[in-house]
């Protein structure tokens, strides 16, 4: 069982409303201001299945709120939040979010609707690299 501190989200609406979005990616690390790697949301899902914990802790506060998976009713998936505390600053969706424009693929499967995962699986990433979250070591697709 390995625990991972999310740093920053990616996130996008829903189509139910504009206030409705879902994060599709997080990014994990020690330094809330970098993201050491950057998990997509099925791998974050499976992880936890596993026995990993996820979980955010606050920049004013230092208070740690776990993360847990819930299923979202109006679109009928699986995501994940932060637990319930009387604290703002270590939600969710509330962490900053993640800088550049790469993130988890963004087809659904057309039977399912969920995102389709890439094949190769996330490697580290570097948030700090002039490409913002370019993955190490791979070709860009």
């Amino acid at each position: 069982m390995a625990t991972y501190r999310i740093v920053c989200t990616d996130q996008e609406p829903s189509g139910h409303s504009k206030q409705h979005a879902h994060i599709v990616a997080v990014g994990i690390g020690d330094d809330p201001n970098k993201a050491q790697r950057k998990w997509a949301l099925d791998e974050v899902l499976g992880a936890i299945d596993r026995g990993d914990l996820f979980y955010t802790k606050g920049m004013n506060t230092g208070k740690v709120a776990t993360v847990e998976k819930y299923t979202c009713a109006p679109c009928r998936r699986v995501h994940i939040r932060s637990a319930a505390d009387k604290v703002t600053d270590n939600d969710l969706d509330r962490i900053r979010r993640c800088s550049g424009s790469a993130s988890p693929p963004k087809a659904r499967s057309p039977m399912t609707g969920r995102y389709l995962q890439s094949a190769r699986p996330s490697s580290e990433w570097d948030e700090s690299s002039s490409n913002s979250f370019a993955r190490t070591g791979h070709r860009p697709r």
